[in-house]
């Protein structure tokens, strides 16, 4: 029985064990190979004085090292904690202290960055190059480095860690509306619950490929390998170098026959856009799966037809509780400005929504804060018990008992037929003029525009009416809209209160490290961007 999740990776190595398990590139390796190379890392970390409930530190860009990275870290009995590779020192560092991380995994290339943050990181002790061993300094501040070979070296068996489902697996760091990242701890049941039915629901097996183009810092990897592992199925890990060029990403689907893709809709927008996808065979694509965040109609029928032998799921969840519900798409709403339902509970997930008052939404006609239900729900944040109080709470519906829930902070409501809509967060919920708004009512109007590329939408704090609305659009070509015709068109669908008032024509827009527009950027540089660019 697979009660952790390295469990899935031996019992996969020993079925198939010659079977591809990564793919990167022009690089390839079995799942017995995969096994080998963790459980001699794992012994390696071990021999550092790694131990059961550890934190190692993975600052390493998504190739194979990684993934054997991440297994030996879990067979040393530790949890893993990844990190964007090119997150800022400041975050680095604090994210390293905050989880007294004591070993970090890396490269070579990211050693200078390392000892020019050592004075910020009085508890790092080992630093482990992943990616050679010869050359490299003996020590990095206080930190002593060692090569991945010479680490390898301490062959033998792993000491029984005593490690069980409820330990922590590994802490996933989001950005939080404070300004201070949340580390969301994740324990092997937690996981476990959700590879299981995942695996289940979309009917992975040994024969298909699946893709990962999300980093392990974000929640979506952990479809995309453990999944993956779990059916012993190959894991396709699309290179940096053809992660945002959309003809390189359809010559990778074809060339390595990709039958399951995983992403945000942004990297599927990419595709539906560019890369003129008739002169590519994608019939291998079985399944397109995405989530994070809304995905343009306009796209995602290009796409529809493009791959008409290809099932498109819409799926919905959180870091604090993984993908919880899902919507498959058998048609795509005539609406070009509409949404996608997050559609219904997985197995074994219970959602449910609660209106202001309390009461539980059954039907139509009425919005509430959606709840989890589920043993993937979180441990809680790291270091956080605030925090932690306010998004892990009794189950309201239970009181009686000591099972924790989830409150997503999202607003939904619920069609005809049984699927929550999201209506939108409560925190992107503003006041103008006394009026309720959801700026992503807003956005999916203005990305309905033919000459909008993307857009975001901000509100601007004012004394007099509360927010005053702004627009950054992205045209499809430079010069080719006027802030006329954005209210020409935002007019006829949205009332008058609604219409942007800054409208500001931009490049491109910046994304977070998942692929997300990264608003919390947008925001900071607003004050020296505006009256700029913007036309009010």
């Amino acid at each position: 029985m697979a009660y952790l999740i390295q469990h899935l990776l031996t019992k996969s190595a020993r079925i198939a064990p010659k079977s591809i398990a990564l793919i990167c590139g022009n690089e390839q390796i079995t799942y017995a190979e995969l096994d080998a190379e963790s459980t001699r890392l794992g012994t390696g970390l071990a021999a550092l004085g790694t131990e059961r409930g550890d934190r190692v530190g993975l600052y390493l860009p998504r190739g194979i090292a990684a993934v054997a990275g991440l297994f030996g870290v879990l067979k040393a009995g530790a949890a893993y904690v990844p990190l964007d590779p090119f997150c800022p020192p400041a975050r680095l560092a604090y994210i390293l202290n905050a989880c007294e991380i004591t070993t970090l995994l890396t490269t070579r290339e990211n050693i200078g960055v390392i000892e020019r943050t050592m004075p910020e990181l009085p508890l790092l002790r080992n630093i482990v190059i992943m990616n050679g061993g010869e050359g490299l300094p003996e020590a990095a501040g206080q930190a002593r480095v060692i090569g991945w070979k010479d680490l390898k070296a301490t062959d033998g068996p792993i000491p029984e860690t005593g490690a069980i489902d409820a330990d922590l697996a590994y802490v996933l760091f989001t950005s939080g509306s404070t300004g201070t990242p949340k580390g969301v701890m994740l324990s092997h049941r937690n996981a476990l619950t959700f590879i299981e039915s995942a695996a289940d629901l979309f009917r992975i097996s040994p024969h298909d490929r699946v893709s990962n183009i999300c980093p392990l810092h974000f929640d979506m990897s952990v479809f995309d390998l453990f999944v993956a592992v779990r059916a012993g199925a190959a894991v396709v890990i699309i290179p940096e170098s053809a992660a945002t060029f959309p003809v390189r990403l359809a010559e990778t689907i074809a060339r390595h026959r990709i039958s399951v893709w995983n992403s945000v809709p942004s990297a599927l927008v990419l595709l539906a856009a560019y890369a003129n996808l008739n002169s590519h065979d994608l019939s291998t694509l079985r399944m397109v799966l995405f989530a994070g965040e809304r995905f343009p109609i306009k796209y995602l029928r290009r796409l529809q037809e493009a791959l008409p032998t290809a099932r498109f799921c819409n799926l919905y969840g959180q870091t604090e509780a993984n993908s919880s519900t899902c919507y498959w798409i058998d048609r795509i709403p005539e609406d070009p400005a509409a949404s996608l339902p997050i559609g219904k509970a997985l197995p074994n997930f219970e959602v449910f929504a609660l209106d202001d008052d309390g009461r539980k939404i059954v039907g139509p006609g009425r919005e509430g804060e959606l709840y989890v239900r589920a043993s993937t729900v979180a441990l809680g944040y790291w270091g956080d018990a605030e925090r932690t109080a306010k998004a892990f709470i009794p189950n309201p519906l239970a009181p009686e008992g000591s099972e924790r829930v989830y409150r997503t902070g999202d607003l939904v409501s619920m069609d005809d037929e049984g699927n929550y809509l999201f209506l939108g967060r409560k925190d992107h919920l503003i006041k103008s003029r006394g009026y309720r708004i959801e700026i992503g009512e807003i956005e999916s109007v203005l990305s309905d525009h033919a000459l909008v590329k993307s857009a975001v939408v901000l509100p601007i704090p004012d004394e007099l009416i509360g927010n005053r609305i702004m627009a950054i659009i992205v045209p499809s070509s430079p010069g080719c809209l006027t802030r006329e015709a954005v209210l020409q068109h935002c007019s006829r669908k949205l009332p008058r209160y609604m219409l942007p008032e800054l409208i500001e024509f931009r490049d491109g827009l910046p994304t977070t490290s998942s692929g997300k527009v990264d608003r919390t950027s947008l925001r900071s540089t607003l004050a020296s961007t505006t009256g700029r660019q913007t036309v009010a």
